[in-house]
């Protein structure tokens, strides 16, 4: 683990995970959406039809021994940097990047939830090298993190913003695959599911994330 930012972006290394089987499930995942969802605009900001449907679909949901691997790094390494006195659920979608493009600049949560956001690179080495940019508050540089195959990057969701290198290379799309960690007492009180009230088509789409 390495400490980017002082108590707010940090990356891992994974092991154990087969990148070009968790590549070729990323494709397939997306096939198996687009019988679901019709097709994006090619104008639009996320300029990926897997990243635009984002909360349509967790996947994790999605059976994959090398996804399964994926999320077990995540339960084992993060308590590192994450307070595991709180309860979280992750959202997880894959961002596939055709040559020429990127996402630019965005955000995630609202600061005020405490949540936190993150990707693992499945596919993003090549003739040209990708990154990734942060902006992150109290900082005046932008923050560059090189893309390599088995890089996890975690940071808080608390004013930053980042996007992605435009991927300059043929053949294969840059793939990654994108999370949020949500404390559940943001998701459920006692008495209710208070994110039903904000957004219904995300409430079912959490799993536990048991840190250990």
């Amino acid at each position: 683990m390495k400490e980017i930012v002082k108590d707010y972006l940090w990356t891992f290394d994974f092991h154990g995970i087969d990148n070009q089987k968790l590549y070729n499930t990323c494709i397939d995942v997306e096939e198996a959406l687009k019988k679901f969802y019709p097709p994006i605009k090619q104008e639009n900001k996320y300029n990926s039809f897997t990243s635009y449907y984002h909360q349509q679909y967790n996947l994790f949901n999605f059976p994959c021994p090398n996804l399964a691997k994926l999320y077990k790094n995540m339960i084992t390494q993060f308590p590192q940097v994450i307070d595991t006195g709180k309860e979280y659920y992750v959202r997880c979608w894959v961002n596939l990047f055709e040559k020429g493009r990127n996402i630019d600049w965005h955000s995630h949560w609202n600061p005020r939830y405490k949540t936190y956001h993150g990707f693992y690179c499945v596919n993003t080495e090549g003739e040209h090298p990708s990154h990734t940019d942060y902006k992150i508050p109290n900082v005046s540089d932008i923050i560059t993190i090189p893309s390599y195959d088995g890089l996890c990057v975690i940071g808080k969701s608390e004013g930053d913003g980042h996007r992605s290198s435009e991927w300059l290379n043929d053949g294969k799309f840059r793939v990654t695959i994108a999370f949020d960690l949500i404390p559940v007492e943001v998701l459920k009180s006692d008495e209710k599911f208070l994110y039903l009230e904000v957004n219904p088509t995300l409430i079912h789409n959490f799993i536990p994330m048991p840190l250990i």
